[in-house]
């Protein structure tokens, strides 16, 4: 087209100079035909310059499309690099010792980096409840919970206010979000939301990258809660689920450096279930487990949450108070104790003393030792006092 163009160019230029030559030299052509010819070729010109100009807009046109397409394939490009690098960011969680909260805020932070202006929620489903929340901060209805859980699919919607079910999200300020559900085994586990206070639009692109970020985030919450059950595990008496003494150990020096330092005041008590063997004999082991659980959660439930309760030894069991003085830890001791004996076990009354119960011996920090081992030691010999002198009571060092 452009050569044509240049061509009908010239020839008008050479016919125009030619005529004018000969109409000079008064020969052949009369004005009239000079003008005709010339005015057909100069129309023809015009021609030519319209449709060039019409080619020229569509190349521009399509030139304008292809920079458009290019410019979604750098996004998505953009975007599909920032995925690899969040997946990146959350796999690298996966060899690590952590807590589920550090998993979830951990991928929390990577999705982040994809949704920048919007607020990222993870939230665990089940008995764990778990959540993590970067961004605006907003409360994901109970309802719309339950319905995740009952129709586990994908959710895109971009206008939060036009749909009754989600107007306690529109009420919260949310205009638009895409939800992916993560699981185990078939089973739900959790969601990962995306949610927008300023009317983004999403598509179904987002929500494939969301859903991409999904898999692996199932599998770290699954190996974070293996972790956590083995950590539990290691540190647990399996049959009454408090601390075991390996563990109490481990923490008891702790406690007993910070009582130090700070000056604190702290209480040991050692206990031991009266005529034990007598029991587990007469009844069997699994009327003595029971009994061992039934203790054992009795204490739990009657100590502050700073306190240690374990297990010690087969019917022994060891509690420690910090920042309690012996009189403080004397009363708590006798709640428990009240409360073991007022509890019925089963065939109680063919007890030596007709009732199954507790003794214990209670030593603190400093007035009877200045480390833990000496006041265990004189926590043992006020428990083996309390057994002398009939059993079923308190005494102190």
């Amino acid at each position: 087209m452009l050569l044509l163009r240049n061509l009908t160019f010239l020839a008008v230029v050479l016919y125009v100079f030619i005529l004018n030559v000969l109409l000079f030299l008064n020969r052949v052509f009369s004005p009239v035909f000079y003008f005709i010819s010339l005015t057909i070729i100069v129309s023809l010109f015009i021609v030519i310059e319209v449709l060039h100009s019409i080619r020229f807009n569509n190349l521009l046109q399509s030139l304008h499309r292809e920079k458009e397409r290019l410019e979604l394939s750098i996004m998505d490009m953009e975007n599909e690099s920032i995925l690899l690098t969040t997946l990146t960011n959350i796999l690298e969680t996966f060899g690590e010792e952590v807590s589920i909260e550090e998993v979830l805020d951990k991928i929390a932070e990577s999705v982040k980096n994809i949704f920048k202006q919007e607020t990222v929620a993870l939230q665990l489903l089940g008995e764990t409840f778990k959540k993590s929340i970067i961004g605006p901060p907003v409360e994901i209805p109970d309802e719309m919970l339950g319905s995740v859980v009952l129709k586990p699919r994908p959710l895109l919607i971009n206008n939060t206010s036009s749909f009754p079910e989600y107007s306690n999200l529109a009420r919260q300020g949310v205009t638009s979000f895409i939800i992916s559900t993560f699981h185990h085994k078939r089973k739900i586990t959790g969601l990962i939301g995306i949610f927008s206070f300023n009317s983004r639009t999403f598509t179904l692109k987002d929500l494939e990258l969301l859903r991409m970020v999904s898999a692996p985030t199932s599998l770290l919450v699954e190996n974070a809660e293996l972790f956590e059950r083995t950590k539990l595990l290691a540190i647990t008496d399996v049959l009454t689920n408090i601390y075991n003494r390996r563990h109490f150990e481990n923490i008891f020096e702790t406690v007993m450096n910070e009582a130090r330092e700070k000056k604190r005041p702290i209480s040991v008590c050692m206990a031991d279930i009266d005529y034990f063997k007598h029991y587990n004999d007469l009844n069997g082991h699994p009327a003595g487990d029971y009994a061992l659980k039934k203790i054992a959660e009795i204490m739990r439930k009657n100590v502050k949450g700073s306190d240690i309760v374990a297990r010690y030894g087969g019917e022994e069991f060891i509690l420690v108070f910090p920042d309690t003085t012996k009189a403080n830890a004397l009363s708590l001791c006798e709640t428990i104790r009240q409360f073991i004996k007022d509890f019925h076990f089963n065939n109680e009354e063919n007890q030596p003393n007709g009732d199954l119960t507790i003794s214990m011996g209670i030593s603190s920090y400093p007035e009877d030792g200045e480390i833990g081992e000496e006041l265990i030691k004189k926590a043992d010999f006020a428990l083996y006092k309390a057994k002398e002198l009939g059993r079923n009571r308190i005494v102190t060092a």
